[in-house]
This record gives C-alpha cells, sequence and structure tokens, in this order.
C-alpha cells in the first residue's frame, strides 16, 4: 500500500491499546480511508459494514446481513450478540463505513452501539472502528463535545491526500515534470492517481491533457469528492461557498478581497470561511514570523484538485458545459505555469521537511511557512514562496525559499531578488537561501552556490 504507514502505525497503536476502544477515520470522498482500513483489518477477526442511507429497518437488516444474520427484521440486539460471539474467539474489530448515514437513519443506533461498548465490550474485546468522509457529521456524531461517543475520548485519524514522493509510485515510469502537473491535476487523490496511471499505460503521449479529459470532462466519471459535490451534501446555501471557493482559487485570499467577490461584509465572510474549514476544504496562514497578526492572515484552498476546477475549468464554463475541449486545453496550456506555482512551492515544503529529517539539510527546522508583505494601494502581496525558522550549527538560522516553475532556468536575477527581499526581515543570524527550479539553473549561478555554502540549488529531478 503506497504511502500510508504512518495511518496504519496510527491504527496499530489502537488496536494494542487497551485504554481506547473507539477511533474515528476521516477524509475527503477517495481519500483512500476504505483501503486503508481493509489493510489493516486483513489478518484479524473483522466485521466490516458500509451503511447506506436508507430506512431504519433496512439499515438494520442491511447491518445483519454483514454479521450472518439472513433475517429482514434483524434487532440491533442480535446484531451485537453475533459480534460478542466473535470476540469471545479473541478481540474483533467493528467498522462502519458511512457511519453518519446509520446515526442520521437510526437514532437508537448510536446509543446503544455506546452502550455495549461501555458494558459488554468494555474490556477491549471489541475494537470499534467509524468511518465517514464528512468531518462536519463525524465531529457531530463521534468526537464533538455533544457526541455520545466524547466520553470515551476517541482516537481521531484524518487521511490526507498523499505527498508527492509518495503519489508517483503509483504511476508508472514517465518524467518528472509530468509526475508534477498529474500530481497537481489530482491534488495527490489516490482515486484520481489511479485514473491517471491508467491512462498513462493505455496512452502515454501527452499524458497531462488525458489525464484532466479523463477526470474533469467525461461524461462517464462524476467524482463524489468533487467540490460541488461536497457542498451540495453538506451546505444549504451552496452558491456563496461556490463563490468564496472560486475566488479564492483566483488569488483572492484576504477578507476584505473576498468581502468584495461576494457583495457580502467581512464579518458574514469569516463565518463561511470557517465553515470551508471546518470542511477540511479551506486552510488559512499567517508569515511565518507573525503567528497572530490578523491584518496579514490569508486563506486558501487546500486541495489542487479543488483549486484546478476553480481556477481552470470554471474560468471556461461555456467552453465546459459546451464540451469546446479545445478551447479548455488552450487556456490550460496558457495557464500551466501559473496554476503550477502554488503545487510546486508544496512540492518543495514537503521535500524541505523530508530532507530535515532525514538530517540531510545544514539545518534543521522548528516552523516553516511563508512569509509576505501587504500592498494596501494594489491590494497584492510579495514575499517568500517559503520561510523557514531552525537551527543550524547550534544558533538559529533563517532559511529562506524561491520556487520557480518557469520554462527559463534560475538566473542571477533571481538570485539577486531573493537575497535582497530578504533584507526586509532585520535580523542578523545564520541565513541560508534555497532555489528550486524545474528547468535546471544558469551556469554562473551554479558556480556561485558551489563558492557560497549558503546558497542552495535543488532541481526537481533531484526530488524524490
Amino acid at each position: 500500500m503506497v504511502g500510508r504507514e504512518r495511518e496504519l502505525q496510527i491504527l496499530r497503536e489502537f488496536y494494542d491499546n487497551s485504554d481506547t476502544n473507539v477511533i474515528a477515520v476521516t477524509g475527503r470522498t477517495g481519500i483512500g480511508k476504505t483501503t486503508l482500513i481493509k489493510e489493516f483489518v486483513k489478518d484479524k477477526q473483522c466485521i466490516f459494514f458500509t451503511a447506506y442511507s436508507t430506512t431504519e429497518m433496512h439499515q438494520r437488516a442491511l447491518f445483519g446481513k454483514a454479521v450472518g444474520i439472513d433475517d429482514d427484521q434483524s434487532t440491533l440486539d442480535q446484531i451485537y450478540s453475533k459480534v460478542t460471539a466473535m470476540s469471545d474467539e479473541g478481540t474483533a474489530v467493528l467498522v462502519i463505513d458511512h457511519y453518519a448515514d446509520f446515526a442520521k437513519t437510526d437514532k437508537k443506533f448510536p446509543e446503544s452501539l455506546y452502550k455495549y461498548m461501555t458494558t459488554v465490550w468494555k474490556q477491549g474485546t471489541v475494537k470499534l472502528i467509524l468511518c465517514d468522509s464528512s468531518s462536519i457529521q463525524m465531529e457531530k456524531s463521534v468526537y464533538g463535545p455533544r457526541a455520545v461517543w466524547n466520553s470515551l475520548h476517541p482516537v481521531i485519524l484524518t487521511v490526507d491526500t498523499l505527498y508527492f514522493d509518495e503519489a508517483v509510485k503509483m504511476l508508472p515510469d514517465t518524467d518528472r515534470l509530468t509526475e508534477s502537473e498529474i500530481y497537481g491535476i489530482t491534488g495527490g487523490i489516490p482515486v484520481l492517481l489511479e485514473i491517471a496511471a491508467e491512462g498513462l499505460k493505455n496512452n502515454p503521449e501527452d499524458a497531462v491533457w488525458r489525464t484532466i479529459e479523463r477526470i474533469f470532462l467525461s461524461k462517464f466519471f462524476d467524482f463524489k469528492g468533487s467540490p460541488e459535490n461536497i457542498l451540495g451534501r453538506e451546505l444549504r446555501e451552496k452558491a456563496y461557498y461556490d463563490r468564496l471557493m472560486y475566488s479564492l482559487a483566483h488569488g483572492y485570499l484576504r477578507v476584505n478581497q473576498l468581502s468584495e467577490q461576494l457583495g457580502k461584509p467581512k464579518d458574514v465572510v469569516v463565518p463561511y470561511l470557517s465553515t470551508l474549514m471546518k470542511l477540511g476544504l479551506v486552510t488559512k496562514e499567517n508569515p511565518v514570523t507573525e503567528p497572530t497578526n490578523r491584518r496579514k492572515t490569508r486563506y486558501s484552498l487546500i486541495s489542487d484538485y479543488d483549486r484546478f476546477w476553480y481556477q481552470i475549468i470554471m474560468s471556461r464554463y461555456e467552453d465546459f458545459v459546451n464540451d469546446n475541449r479545445e478551447n479548455i486545453k488552450a487556456y490550460w496550456n496558457d495557464h500551466i505555469s501559473e496554476y503550477m506555482k502554488p503545487v510546486f512551492i508544496r512540492m518543495c515544503h514537503e521535500y524541505l521537511l523530508r530532507q530535515c529529517r532525514s538530517d540531510k539539510m545544514p539545518f534543521s527546522i522548528k516552523n516553516i511557512g511563508s512569509w509576505w508583505e501587504n500592498n494596501e494601494s494594489t491590494g497584492e502581496s510579495d514575499g517568500f514562496d517559503l520561510m523557514a525558522t531552525g537551527e543550524a550549527e547550534g544558533k538559529n538560522a533563517y532559511i529562506f525559499a524561491r520556487c520557480f516553475f518557469k520554462e527559463q532556468q534560475v538566473d542571477m536575477m533571481d538570485v539577486k531578488e531573493l537575497i535582497d527581499l530578504t533584507k526586509k526581515i532585520h535580523n542578523k543570524i545564520s541565513t541560508f537561501y534555497l532555489f528550486f527550479s524545474v528547468n535546471g539553473f544558469a551556469e554562473n549561478v551554479q558556480t556561485v552556490s558551489q563558492t557560497i555554502r549558503n546558497i542552495m540549488l535543488i532541481d526537481l529531478k533531484d526530488m524524490v
């Protein structure tokens, strides 16, 4: 299984820990939650039930069949007795996928299951895994303050997208640039990477565009984890949230900018953003040196898949509905570098942390993010793609980085611009200047980096 060792280790520790018997597994649709859990339970006694949005009676009948009861009138006590019988032979794992559907359908179910977990199964003979894609519903029904399970302090496991070095393992051999663009389109979502991989195997020519066609333009594929499906399923005022996502994808990252885009006051926009953050669709950040400066707070979409939908596809909405693929392709080709820049920054972020964990850098990192200053007259920001604070040789250090996703090589002008910008942060401590590039470095830049140890060059081809 690609890239899920951390999550599997959390599940193993949960299984072996006698102090906790409930774990909540959440993450957006297509992220691989079910695949992860099935990998974990493959060598264990397990009852795996996938709930369905239906009536109470039908839900219980389906649950009964999952435990071996062939009776459409199954009661919950009969079902639990089957689980108890299994646990008599050793620890049993009870998995309920789409848990929120069951909890909403059958109001007595959560309390009755809780009663068994705290009485009949209180010795840890049954390990309960509750799984669902809706983070809002999981908070409400499992680990929120009013949830019946809250008193048992359930473990919370959020399954995230794959990192770039993990995602490439799912793709057939191809060049790093193609891999990075496919990663940026799929957002590192496993089910979408599988579609891309299948396309690469069958027809590697023009692989990136073929991936876009399969995932976004095909009439035969409707991704249930798409932002529109998530918003439609979770929220009432979908139109405003959809416009907010569109605005974020187009670079309107500050509350005052978003307020103008939505035509809503700022005190209305902020709760909208908070809801999208609860859904795991949006995040907020501050400059790494000013974590509490609210005037510099900005928001962004978490998933590059969502950003592709709003920034590329929805920018050509008329072409999308009329299936004018050539126009969409031309627009994509004109905006690849602009779109891929944030993807590449994220890849560089991952790379830096990975290298530091392996002690392959001349510095350690304590905090990493970015740094910017706002130009109030233009509404734009200028800063570093990445900035980190850390240590080098026992002393405090700053690490500044620029990430270049462009056709040209990084030249001395690029180097000078970064070094000049660092002068705005007045602190004379050890400083490292990192330059990431998808198309290499000019010869004089390479010469300088060989002479000055705190100027470091990292090429895309070396990032995995």
